[in-house]
């Protein structure tokens, strides 16, 4: 079966990435008007593409930061991650020679990825959200396309989340989520890309604009849920622990209940009785420290989504509020 490629970047190219933050038992969500949401397809911009990138690269061959403990809990060796956003005229923050700073937006889902990965591996990283729709002169200079995630260290660029998720890998081996065998780790790339239905239905879902439509969507989910049980044969699709496939999924698996929010859906609840491993997956995910350190409540996305469909993205909605 041919996988369609999705960018794993958050671009201006066509619009923002929002973080759709899902699954959250405190939060409280506004149902009046649910409609919205799948109202403004362009809020994504990397549909019809693969979802875990085959581009090779060869990670520099830079000092290491500091020396870091990477046991604690996890996030604690960042900072950052709600600092306010930088925008065109915002001078560029000084970084210390290296030292990793991510360039992030705080509603990307992409750059998601690469926080609950460095969260898990503790390693100590500077968080710089700027505007990727218009970002400052020299963020543009850094990444040409506008692009979150980006990492920088000693003046060196890479982006693609699953780019960075591999070259911290192999940067620190010791705490490696990928594993060590070549057969496994690409097991784990496989297995990632046999779960791009559940992120393809995303798409889909904020394409439909129609009752008719909404039940293809439906249909979509049904399959692509029982997919993603059939290849769920341990805890997670890392194994016994949380693992590459399972961290770069779960962005989307927490934006995939907002199709429970359609007055057209099949869906009142997410994943449904019907798939009782997905479920059981969905709250373990939601147990995993590096995870809850990178969520954010879903009344926060729900009116950062309002602010840019009104044409006044806030960036900053849940620093001040």
């Amino acid at each position: 079966m041919r996988i369609r490629r999705m960018v794993a970047n958050c671009s201006s190219a066509a619009a923002l990435c929002i973080q759709f933050v899902a699954g959250l038992s405190n939060a409280v969500v506004d149902r009046s008007s649910p409609s919205q949401y799948n109202t403004h397809p362009k809020y994504y911009s990397q549909q019809h593409q693969n979802l875990s990138s085959s581009q090779s690269y060869h990670p520099a061959i830079v000092p290491s930061p500091n020396r870091y403990h990477s046991y604690g809990v996890a996030g604690t060796n960042m900072k950052g991650l709600n600092s306010l956003t930088l925008h065109p005229g915002s001078y560029e923050p000084p970084l210390a020679a290296h030292s990793f700073r991510l360039y992030s937006m705080r509603f990307c889902p992409f750059a998601q990825r690469v926080v609950i990965y460095l969260a898990k591996k503790n390693i100590p990283v500077e968080i710089t959200n700027v505007n990727p729709d218009k970002g400052p002169a020299w963020f543009l200079a850094k990444s040409p396309l506008g692009r979150v995630p980006a990492l920088e260290i000693n003046g060196k660029i890479l982006w693609e989340s699953n780019v960075i998720c591999e070259y911290l890998d192999d940067l620190f081996p010791s705490t490696s989520v990928l594993p060590k065998d070549p057969y496994d780790k690409g097991m784990q790339k496989i297995v990632l890309e046999r779960l791009s239905p559940l992120m393809n239905v995303l798409f889909e879902f904020f394409r439909a604009t129609s009752p008719q439509q909404m039940r293809q969507v439906d249909n979509s989910l049904h399959s692509a849920l029982r997919n993603a049980e059939s290849l769920l044969t341990d805890q997670f699709y890392g194994g016994r622990n949380i693992g590459y496939a399972d961290i770069l999924l779960w962005p989307f698996m927490e934006r995939l209940e907002l199709i429970t929010l359609n007055p057209h859906t099949q869906f009142h609840y997410f994943p449904g009785l019907h798939y009782p491993k997905m479920g059981a997956y969905i709250a373990r995910m939601q147990r995993q420290p590096e995870v809850k350190f990178a969520l954010r409540p879903l009344s926060h996305h729900k009116a950062y989504v309002d602010s840019y469909a009104a044409g006044r993205p806030n960036y900053d909605y849940g620093i001040f509020n």
